[in-house]
């Protein structure tokens, strides 16, 4: 009867080399350094966090005057960049 592995045994791939001076305790290969994965197309995300009440007065403006979330989050950014005499978010 075989049985499955428990515990970190279960999460371990492969061949693991030993740590040294600790007996039966494997540990993975060290993962291969790799480029910066994110912003690589034409088009970036952004995590933006609110309190729920501003959240609720930002999504009652967007209703009222039928623009998006996104395009007043765009407005704003780009008053912060006119502010200080840079060109505006294009949209």
């Amino acid at each position: 009867m075989t049985t499955k592995p428990t515990g970190l045994a279960a999460f371990t791939k492969g061949k693991a080399a030993t740590i040294e001076g600790v007996q039966g305790v494997e540990a993975e290969p060290a993962p291969k350094p790799r480029g910066r994965r994110r912003a690589q197309g034409e088009t970036v995300a952004l995590t933006v966090r609110l309190g729920k009440d501003d959240w609720r007065r930002l999504h009652q403006l967007a209703t009222a005057e039928g623009v998006s979330l996104q395009s007043l989050a765009l407005d704003g950014l780009s008053l912060v960049f006119a502010r200080r005499g840079l060109p505006p978010i294009a949209p």
